[in-house]
């Protein structure tokens, strides 16, 4: 008879099949729920920041896209009466070597509500160790976009407060009626004169006054452009002429600025006409006729 209490075979079996799967159900776990391989060496690196915008463990860590380990945790810390952020970050060995000394870490997000996750961007340093600290930037990104937004915001809050109070143009065209009202006059007789202009230009374009014939008639313009040309030549002379007159030299200018020139001048004349007069009324005075 077999003893009920004797260890089976089949039970021993059965137990350490069992172990074995709780220890590979543990480390399934940990591989998956970590984003690490336990078999592989890592290099663990630290940031440091005041805002880590969300990041949270187990989001991974990539250089120019790739991923190379994950943000194992993070933990808080003071510093000169401040509060930070310390996340350790796993790197695989195999790819720790490619972050530097003098790399920038940068936290992103995977689309504009996705996870956030660590960006790496290497410089020309020496590799990291372990328990080394890398600087952290800034994203120029939706952080970039929010602070933008929020600064328009503000402009648009300060803008509507100076209308609403009625300073500036704007906001006198609003909130005072008679400058409104004499705005929409002046828009009125502005458009008012538009049509005015309108049709003087049709009336100077089709009409047949003399404006349209001197647009559209060739020949008529030439002959004014002639005229005209005439006009300034005459005026030339005529000026030159006003020159010659008030210049003293000639003597033109003599009679017209020397006083007992022309006095002598008029009583020669004078003179002239008497003796003409006399002449003609005694001629045998002045011609004598003989014939022998």
């Amino acid at each position: 008879m077999k003893n009920p209490n004797a260890l089976k075979w089949s039970d021993l079996r059965t137990g350490i099949f069992f172990i074995f799967g709780i220890g590979f159900a543990a480390y399934l776990g940990l591989v998956i729920g970590k984003n690490s391989n336990l078999f592989s060496g890592v290099t663990t690196v630290k940031i440091l920041s005041r805002d880590v915008q969300s990041l949270a463990e187990n989001n991974f860590v990539s250089v120019s896209g790739k991923k190379i380990g994950t943000v194992s945790k993070m933990n808080f810390v003071t510093h000169n009466d401040s509060l930070y952020v310390v996340a350790d970050l796993r790197l695989k060995q195999e790819f720790a070597v490619l972050v530097t000394k003098d790399s920038k870490a940068t936290i992103k997000s995977l689309g504009v509500l996705g996870d956030k996750y660590v960006d790496i961007k290497t410089g020309k340093g020496p590799a990291v160790t372990e328990g080394d600290f890398i600087a952290l930037t800034t994203e120029d990104g939706l952080a970039n976009i929010t602070s933008k937004a929020s600064l328009t915001f503000e402009k648009i809050n300060t803008m509507l407060d100076k209308l609403n109070n009625g300073k500036g143009m704007v906001g006198r065209l609003i909130s005072d009626e008679k400058m409104g009202t004499e705005l929409a006059e002046t828009i009125s007789s502005l458009k008012a004169t538009t049509a005015e202009l309108s049709s003087l230009s049709k009336k100077a374009s089709h009409g047949n006054g003399l404006l349209p014939k001197l647009l559209n008639d060739k020949a008529m313009a030439k002959n004014t452009e002639e005229t005209i040309e005439h006009l300034n030549l005459a005026a030339s002379k005529t000026e030159l002429l006003i020159t010659k007159l008030n210049n003293d030299k000639g003597t033109l200018g003599q009679l017209s600025s020397n006083p007992a020139l022309y006095n002598n001048l008029s009583r020669t004349l004078t003179s002239l006409d008497s003796v003409l007069v006399d002449l003609k009324a005694h001629p045998h005075r002045y011609v004598k006729i003989s014939l022998f």
